[in-house]
């Protein structure tokens, strides 16, 4: 806490003496989406709210992984409102409120207010990433599609973007193939796709931590083969010589995507950190929602995080050309690619460590 004002010094609360509501709310935050299911934030309880910090991991990481880590502190807070309201709280946010401590990326201040029970609450403990291959129907109508993008039209700066007509989905469709086959094709993008990934746990269980390989949908054929993949010597000679990154694209991303009823992109006018605190904010929304209409949701982040030019590690040809192919199809900032459809939930989950875990020393 060497950084942290005086003020917020003096209205921190100790882990023994945190109210159930603030526990509850905590929780919630939680729940939210996070890349590869590490969450890197800390919460600090204070007598009027909750104030949340990024952690060293934030602090540390390279700029695609701070970018992921803002969309997923958007989704921790939207969690966080949505259960405030249901005990009686409304929670007013300040968005990086102290220049002086950049790590602290958001106060919540909450004020006594009537019980708001909704839904999107109760999906909060429901919401998961489908990775089945296969989203089926029914379509969604228009109308249904126009509820969806007022969820995002209620966040300041964002806009959800459905690419169901055939010309903008084509080119949707190639984008992510050229990304995904990326992700495969150079060595420190597949060390970032392997990385969280914890073969460790087996084919059969859970993790709270990371990715477990039972959540990531692999057929029970190939998953001796994915196993091998994730070694950079196994895939570089057979990118070199098979060629193989380029069927692996079109298995990862083209492919589900190309087989989903709906392909949506949520894009920004803010400045990109600040968009991707409130594109967080809005993917939470949208995921909810799926949820509570049983619908199968996965949001895929490669197509539009590789097109960022702070991005270093992507190869400059292939950073150009889905910088270009965005330029096509909007104006605005792309920041994550969402398939939605309908499929079986799936057997296995991931977990999620519990807030003492993510409480500020």
């Amino acid at each position: 806490m060497d950084h942290i004002t005086e003020f917020f010094v003096n209205q921190t609360v100790a882990p023994a003496d945190i109210p159930p509501h603030l526990w509850s709310i905590m929780q919630a935050g939680v729940l939210a989406p996070s890349a590869d299911n590490q969450h890197c934030f800390e919460f600090l309880a204070t007598h009027d709210g909750i104030l949340l910090f990024g952690s060293e991991a934030y602090r540390i990481a390279p700029y695609h992984k701070k970018i992921l880590s803002l969309i997923s502190f958007g989704a921790v807070v939207e969690n966080m409102i949505i259960r405030a309201a249901r005990l009686g709280y409304r929670a007013d946010v300040l968005w990086q409120p102290d220049a002086t401590t950049p790590a602290l990326v958001a106060e919540l201040r909450l004020s006594r207010s009537e019980p708001s029970d909704t839904a999107h609450d109760a999906a909060i403990s429901a919401r998961h990433t489908n990775r089945r291959i296969i989203f089926r129907g029914p379509r969604l109508s228009q109308a249904d599609l126009a509820q969806f993008q007022q969820l995002s039209d209620g966040v300041d700066g964002v806009t959800l973007h459905f690419f169901d007509t055939e010309r903008p989905r084509t080119e949707l469709l190639r984008l992510i193939r050229i990304a995904e086959t990326e992700r495969f094709n150079t060595k420190a993008l597949h060390e970032d796709l392997f990385s969280a990934v914890r073969f460790d746990v087996g084919w059969h269980a859970s993790a709270d931590a990371g990715l477990p390989p039972a959540a990531l949908a692999v057929e029970p054929g190939a998953r001796w083969a994915f196993a091998q993949l994730s070694h950079w010597p196994v895939m570089n000679v057979l990118r070199r010589f098979g060629g193989l990154h380029h069927a692996l694209g079109f298995r990862a991303g083209y492919l589900p995507c190309r087989l989903a009823p709906h392909l949506a992109v949520l894009t920004t006018r803010l400045p990109v950190e600040r968009g991707a605190l409130a594109v967080g904010t809005a993917l939470e929304r949208v995921w909810l929602e799926a949820e509570t209409r049983g619908l199968a949701m996965q949001p895929l982040a490669g197509a539009a995080l590789l097109a960022l030019v702070q991005y270093h590690e992507v190869p400059a040809k292939t950073g150009d050309a889905l910088r270009r192919g965005w330029k096509s199809l909007t104006d605005e900032t792309p920041m994550m690619v969402v398939r939605l459809g309908h499929a079986k939930r799936p057997a296995v989950r991931t977990g999620r460590q519990p807030v003492e875990n993510h409480l500020r020393d």
